[in-house]
C-alpha cells in the first residue's frame, strides 16, 4: 500500500482523489479545488466552532516541522527576508517596501494576506503574480510532498488546525517559489500576531513593526499591550526592528522597547526624527496612515540597501511612493462614467483603521465629486465586535445618508461554499452591527440585506434606493465599501465581471 492510500479518505479527497496524477495533469482548477476543501473546512461549524487560542500557537511549530521534514531548509537558508507585523498597514508597509526594493534593483518576493480576486497575489515576484502553470507547480511541489509525509510520519497529520491551515499552506508555498525564482529578498507578512505566526520560523535582515490596535483579542489577548508583545515576537537577536510611531498607543511604545532590549533586537522608530516629512510625495493610497506606512517603508529599505536613513528622498523612492497602489485599499471604482456613483473600497476591519479610511472617504468623495454634501452610503460587513467597529463611525456618521450591513462571501473563489454554510453566521453578524449602529449613531437609518449580491446592478439598486425623505436620489451615490476583505473582494470581482 502506498503512502498516499495510508491517507484517511477525508484527507485524499482534501489532497485530490487522484492520487497518482503527475504534475502535468495539474491545473489551476485543481489549485482551487484544494482551496475549496480548505475553505470548506473553515466555515462549518465544526472546525469555526475550535478555540483559535488553542490551535494558533501551533502553527509556527508545525511549519518548523513541516520545513524539516519536507527538506525545505535549503529555501530558508538561501533567502533573505524583511518580516512584517503590525495591526493595520502592514501589507501596505510590506508593499511599499518591496517596490522600493524592486526599485534599488533587487528581485524581490512579497508574501501578503489575504487576496481580492486571484490567490496568486499572495505571492508576488517584482509586483507580478506568477503565471498560473508556474504556481500550480510550485504549489502542488509542496502539496505533493505533504501527502506522502501525512501518509508515513505520524508526527505529521493532514489535518492542519482550521484557521491555520490555507496560511501556512500558501506560506511553505512561497518560500518554494521565491526560492525556485532565485529573489533577492523576500518581504513577509504576518498572518496573526508574530511570535506564534507561521511566518516567524525566519530570520529576517529587518523586522517591522506597524501601527498597533486591539484586534483578534481571542488570540493575542484584551489589551493593546498584550497584543504588542505578540507583535514583539518577530524580533530577533541583532537584527534591528523599525517600528511606527505608535501614536494611538503610545503606551505600546514600552512594551515594544523593554522586549527589544530583552532579545538584543535595535529598535527604530519611524518618528519625525528618523524620517523627516517635510516634501513627502502625494500618495496613490489615501490617508495619512498612507504617510506613516510609506515612511516605515522607506526606512527598512535602505536599511537592507546599506542607504543612509535620513537623506533626501531622491526621484526613484519619490516616484515608487507615489505610484505604489495595493488592491482594496483607498480603491476608487466609478460606475461607468460615475453619473450613477462610485464605489471607495479599503478593507480595514479595527477601530483605527477605520476611522482612518473613513476620514479618507469623506475627503476624496467631496474632493471627486465638488460637492461639500455629496450623497454617501456605508456599505459593510464585519465579523468584529460590532460595539468597536460602530465607534469608530461616530465622528462621522452626519456624513452618511445610510448604512447597509451585507453578507460576505469568502475571496478565494468558492461562493457556493459561502452560500451553503454562512448565511446564519454572516446574518447574525449584521444583526450586532444595525442594533449597535442604532443605538450609537441612531440618527443615521440603516438595514441589513442577507442574500449575497449577485450583480453589480443589484448593488447599486440597493445603495441608490432613498431611506428617507431627506436623501436627495438625484445626487449620484458615493457608496463606502468596508469593514472586510471578503466584501471588497466580493464587489471587486462583481465590478469586474460587469466590465464597468
Amino acid at each position: 500500500m502506498t503512502a498516499w492510500h495510508r491517507l484517511p479518505a477525508a484527507a485524499r479527497a482534501l489532497f485530490g482523489a487522484k492520487g497518482g496524477c503527475t504534475g502535468s495533469q495539474r491545473s489551476y482548477d485543481d489549485v482551487l479545488r484544494v482551496m475549496y476543501e480548505l475553505t470548506l473546512r473553515v466555515v462549518n461549524p465544526t472546525y469555526r466552532n475550535r478555540t483559535l487560542a488553542n490551535t494558533s500557537g501551533k502553527s509556527a511549530e508545525l511549519v518548523g516541522l513541516l520545513i524539516e521534514r519536507l527538506n525545505m531548509r535549503r529555501c530558508l537558508d538561501t533567502l533573505r527576508f524583511v518580516h512584517v507585523a503590525g495591526t493595520k498597514g502592514k501589507g501596505t508597509t510590506a508593499s511599499y517596501t518591496a517596490a522600493l526594493l524592486e526599485a534599488y534593483g533587487l528581485k524581490v518576493g512579497l508574501f501578503t494576506s489575504p487576496h481580492v480576486k486571484d490567490v496568486r497575489e499572495r505571492i508576488m515576484v517584482n509586483n507580478e503574480v506568477l503565471p498560473m502553470d508556474t504556481f500550480v507547480h510550485y504549489f502542488f511541489q509542496v502539496v505533493d510532498c505533504f501527502v506522502e509525509l501525512a501518509g508515513a510520519d505520524k508526527e505529521v497529520t493532514w489535518d492542519l488546525p482550521a484557521p491555520c491551515s490555507f496560511f501556512c499552506l500558501m506560506f511553505l508555498v512561497s518560500l518554494v517559489a521565491f526560492a525556485g525564482e532565485s529573489v533577492d529578498v523576500a518581504v513577509v507578512e504576518v498572518g496573526i500576531g508574530g511570535s506564534r505566526d507561521p511566518t516567524n520560523i525566519i530570520i529576517p535582515e529587518a523586522s517591522v513593526i506597524t501601527a498597533l490596535g486591539i484586534d483578534h483579542t481571542e488570540i493575542l489577548g484584551d489589551t493593546v499591550e498584550e497584543i504588542a508583545l505578540q507583535k514583539a515576537g518577530i524580533m530577533k537577536p541583532g537584527v534591528v526592528c523599525y517600528a511606527a510611531p505608535q501614536g494611538d498607543h503610545p503606551s505600546t511604545r514600552r512594551v515594544l522597547k523593554d522586549y527589544a532590549e530583552g532579545v538584543d533586537s535595535p529598535l527604530v522608530f519611524a518618528d519625525d526624527v528618523a524620517v523627516p516629512t517635510d516634501g513627502w510625495p502625494c500618495l496613490s493610497i489615501g490617508g495619512e496612515h498612507a504617510v506613516e506606512n510609506s515612511r516605515l517603508a522607506l526606512l527598512v529599505a535602505r536599511s537592507v540597501m546599506g542607504i543612509p536613513l535620513t537623506q533626501p528622498l531622491d526621484d526613484v523612492e519619490r516616484h515608487v511612493l507615489q505610484r505604489t497602489t495595493v488592491m482594496g485599499r483607498s480603491q476608487v471604482l466609478p460606475v461607468g462614467d460615475g453619473s450613477k456613483g462610485t464605489f471607495y473600497l479599503d478593507g480595514a476591519h479595527t477601530y483605527e483603521s477605520l476611522r482612518c479610511a473613513t476620514r479618507w472617504f469623506v475627503k476624496e468623495s467631496t474632493k471627486r465629486t465638488c460637492d461639500s454634501k455629496p450623497r454617501r452610503v456605508l456599505l459593510m460587513y464585519s465579523s468584529r465586535q460590532p460595539e468597536r467597529i460602530v465607534e469608530a463611525f461616530r465622528p462621522f456618521v452626519d456624513s452618511f445618508s445610510k448604512a447597509v450591513f451585507v453578507c460576505a462571501l469568502d475571496p478565494k473563489g468558492m461562493r457556493e461554499i459561502w452560500k451553503n454554510n454562512s448565511d446564519a453566521y454572516t446574518q447574525d453578524k449584521a444583526t450586532g452591527l444595525i442594533r449597535c449602529w442604532k443605538t450609537l449613531c441612531g440618527t443615521v437609518p440603516c438595514f441589513s440585506r442577507a442574500a449575497p449580491f449577485v450583480s453589480l446592478e443589484e448593488v447599486v439598486e440597493v445603495v441608490s434606493a432613498a431611506s428617507s425623505d431627506d436623501e436627495d436620489t438625484s445626487k449620484p451615490v458615493q457608496v463606502f465599501v468596508t469593514g472586510s476583505f471578503f466584501l471588497v473582494s466580493d464587489i471587486v470581482n462583481l465590478y469586474d465581471s460587469q466590465g464597468s
